[in-house]
């Protein structure tokens, strides 16, 4: 018996309709960004993956600011590229390999965040936080270049290993948690997530490393060893799932519910690259400490 408290009640078509619209929405943004990112990271050539990381660091640390508030875009976009640069001078002065150099501006750009988080306003330190950005960016790009073969067009390399399977899993948590979830996974900080949705990633990040693993040794003259294959599909499963959890708290500090709106159906950039922030420079690390002869550069 319907409600005059409750207007909605006496009228669920267009709400059905809405959110019909909403899940159609979702899915071509997501089709439409794979596309995009698959043929990015399987590109030989450096150029469309500098493109893509270019374009996904001002978009990021615009949604940063917004998130924050309190700096200029303009700020914000100069700051993620000084920090960015300071990575490769790091990089180049020390020799260290770029996943070490990227972790201390990941350490810093955590820190960064968790101060955003308890302060609850705007401060000089949330500066700190764009380390988050620059750090995960630079592996990603470390990844593709030391790994792709630049004689073909396309190539499969290390960077597949440790994104996709990220992809993969928020896909496999976001549809098995809709459908399948009842215990919550962290009620306080996102009350959507659920523990049958984290299961369900984890075991689509272990599993799809594990075959991506197979696929990338079928195509390298060193092929990579399954411990390294199996600790990557471990770290994406874990630590990506910590990445999201972390903007999500990020985001609920705000008091905003998107990082952004420029993918629709999903909010912004940093909503939909969260797990790789997270999991990209640790999984990078392990790679290059278990699997260095597989970097045939």
């Amino acid at each position: 018996m319907s409600s005059a408290s409750d207007p909605q009640s006496d009228n669920p078509v267009p709400r059905v309709a809405l959110s019909n619209s909403k899940v159609s929405k979702r899915v071509q943004t997501a089709l439409l960004t794979s596309a995009v990112a698959l043929t990015t990271i399987l590109a030989s050539s450096e150029i469309p993956i500098y493109i893509l990381a270019t374009a996904i660091l001002y978009f990021a640390a615009i949604e940063v600011k917004e998130v924050f508030g309190g700096t200029s875009k303009i700020l914000a976009v100069l700051s993620v590229i000084g920090v960015t640069i300071t990575l490769y001078l790091l990089r180049y002065i020390t020799h260290a390999e770029t996943p070490f150099i990227a972790l201390i501006a990941v350490i810093v750009g955590t820190i960064g965040v968790a101060l955003r988080i308890k302060r609850q306003k705007p401060h000089f330190l949330d500066a700190l936080a764009l380390g988050w950005l620059a750090g995960p960016m630079a592996c990603a790009l470390w990844l593709h270049n030391e790994s792709a073969d630049t004689t073909k067009l396309f190539s499969p390399n290390l960077l597949a290993l440790v994104a996709i399977p990220l992809w993969l899993g928020d896909t496999a948590a976001y549809y098995i948690g809709k459908r399948y979830g009842k215990k919550l996974l962290a009620p306080t900080i996102s009350p959507k997530k659920t523990v049958e949705g984290a299961i369900a990633n984890f075991l689509m990040c272990t599993a799809s490393s594990f075959l991506i693993g197979h696929i990338l040794n079928q195509n390298l003259d060193r092929p990579i060893p399954t411990l390294a294959i199996l600790t990557v599909g471990t770290m994406t499963g874990i630590l990506g799932q910590l990445g999201d959890l972390l903007e999500s708290a990020l985001k609920r500090s705000a008091g905003v519910k998107d990082s952004g709106t420029i993918l629709p159906g999903h909010g912004g950039i940093l909503d939909r690259i969260d797990s790789f922030l997270f999991a990209a420079v640790p999984a990078s690390i392990a790679l290059w400490l278990l699997a260095s002869t597989s970097f045939p550069h």
